[in-house]
């Protein structure tokens, strides 16, 4: 036989019951933006990179800074064989659309060139970037003269401003080299010593910083210690010299 029950009634809690739960929930509600706004933003980190890569006369050097495997920018060494004027011509070039180059003083034909920066510059928002490629140096020979120019002529440890895009959001870094410039034998020849660039989108960086944040870490990078910069430094002469005693220093 089917069992019949009962129907059941409804339970009314007290109203002091509703509001002491109304009260808990609001307070819950509101623990909870608290810590939600409590919670810090993503940290910033330097990503560090040492490498030594060598750039001689028609050669390349494809930067990927991130290790993504999208070539950010191309280090590249033109060697131009024409009747007037022929030698080398060290220009950095973005390899992808939005990245671009802290811009240095024009030169040669009001020529867009590449900033020599020193260590512990910020590089970040409203600096002078060049989306396009610039120069960094050169060496040739013209009407019968030789010449030699751009604000990386015999500069060592200095760094390169760079802006560039990862996932579409805007990042910083740097790139250290040491270049040296021979107008009498037209050559250029460039060596990477590092790169690194902030991991966290739109965060500055100093240029030399290798680790922690912009207020953290000191300034840190190993000096060039390869025998043939050395050597093609002092092959230089009193130019050379003089960008080998600075480099000592």
């Amino acid at each position: 036989m089917p069992v019949f029950r009962p129907p059941r009634t409804s339970s009314q809690f007290p109203s002091t019951l509703y509001k002491n739960l109304n009260a808990y929930a609001l307070s819950a509600a509101a623990a909870g933006v608290t810590l939600l706004a409590a919670t810090p933003p993503a940290e910033a980190e330097i990503v560090f990179t040492p490498v030594n890569g060598q750039i001689a006369s028609g050669s390349k050097y494809a930067l990927d800074l991130n290790h993504d495997g999208v070539i950010d920018f191309t280090l590249q060494n033109d060697f131009h064989i024409s009747t007037t004027p022929f030698g080398d011509d060290l220009n950095i070039v973005p390899a992808v659309k939005g990245n671009a180059i802290w811009q240095g003083p024009r030169e040669r034909y009001l020529q867009l060139t590449a900033a020599a920066l020193p260590a512990g510059v910020p590089v970040g928002s409203g600096k002078p970037f060049a989306f396009e490629a610039v120069n960094m140096a050169y060496a040739s020979l013209t009407a019968l003269t030789y010449v030699s120019a751009g604000p990386w002529k015999n500069v060592a440890n200095r760094f390169l401003g760079l802006r560039f895009l990862i996932s579409g959001e805007v990042h910083y870094g740097w790139a250290r080299l040491t270049v040296l410039t021979d107008g009498h034998r037209e050559t250029v020849k460039a060596t990477l010593t590092g790169y690194a660039y902030e991991s966290v989108a739109n965060q500055p960086i100093l240029t030399g910083r290798i680790s922690g944040t912009l207020e953290q870490s000191p300034l840190a990078w190993p000096a060039v210690s390869h025998p043939t910069l050395q050597l093609g430094l002092l092959a230089l002469g009193l130019p050379g010299l003089s960008v080998w005693r600075r480099e000592r220093d």
